[in-house]
């Protein structure tokens, strides 16, 4: 009977024990991966390419090989759900919480997919408002600061960003790794250059459905009557006008796409 207690009691103790022990014998410790902090930054499209926007990761920095400038010709375009957020009100013209927002995350992306970005700083639609320019002028009145840029630095693509005006049913694509925004290109068909941006768009909008079925709606030919037909497409083949999204994206949707569009870019400008 003391024999049988003592074995009790012997037991009791090393268990009690055994979580100091586990902790100073090597080889008995269980590897523990901390929770990542709170950074203040949406996580997206972490799934499908491994990147998180503000966060850089471990090892060498890729090397850049390609350029890209993007730039907003209605650079008040504005997301509802975005404002709101931001500052309180739902609406989709804003003159700092817009669709210029948009250039960190793409700059972050296309630098992970090997490619350095310029973003034109130039809030044309508050330039207007200022001037006292019409809606209608906004391509003529960002022209001179798109063609000076392009003319003092060769890039690879030029991508003017907007936002569509459709409602978030029709601008919205489910996939296996989340929401994500639509996106399409337009193509001003009046200059005798638009088959080659219209090619290039091609390619870069097949690649987007390859890695997320739906995510693009193709190309929108504009030409005609009350469009303006060129989009400053005629200073090069490879300046294309985007649309990301529409007014009731929310960011988290417009940065997964994003990540989307820049690896599309990338992997199309080196030939795969």
């Amino acid at each position: 009977m003391k024999k049988k207690w003592q074995f009790y009691t012997w037991l009791i103790l090393f268990l009690f024990l055994m979580p100091f022990i586990t902790v100073k014998i090597p080889g008995l410790q269980h590897d523990v991966s901390e929770a990542a902090p709170e950074s203040g930054r949406l996580v997206y499209a972490a799934n499908l390419f491994d990147f998180e926007v503000g966060e850089e990761e471990e090892g060498p920095a890729p090397e850049l090989s390609g350029k890209a400038l993007i730039y907003f010709t209605h650079s008040h375009e504005a997301f509802a759900p975005i404002t709101k957020a931001k500052s309180g009100k739902a609406t989709v013209s804003h003159s700092k919480e817009n669709i210029m927002n948009l250039g960190e995350a793409f700059s972050s992306h296309f630098r992970m997919n090997g490619i350095s970005l310029d973003v034109l700083d130039y809030d044309n639609a508050g330039k207007m408002v200022a001037g006292d320019i019409h809606y209608s002028k906004a391509y003529k009145a960002i022209r001179p600061r798109v063609e000076e840029q392009i003319k003092a630095k060769q890039y690879d693509i030029v991508l003017d960003v907007h936002r569509d005006a459709l409602g978030r049913s029709r601008t919205t694509v489910e996939s296996k790794d989340g929401l994500y925004a639509k996106a399409y290109f337009v193509i001003g068909e009046e200059h005798k250059g638009y088959a080659a941006n219209r090619k290039l768009a091609e390619k870069i909008s097949a690649r987007m459905n390859e890695l997320v079925p739906g995510i693009s709606k193709g190309i929108l030919g504009k030409s005609g009557h009350g469009v303006d037909g060129v989009y400053n497409q005629d200073l090069g083949p490879n300046v294309l006008l985007i649309e990301m999204g529409g007014t009731e994206n929310t960011e988290e949707e417009l940065n997964r796409t994003i990540a989307v569009v820049t690896k599309a870019v990338a992997e199309v400008l080196a030939g795969k």
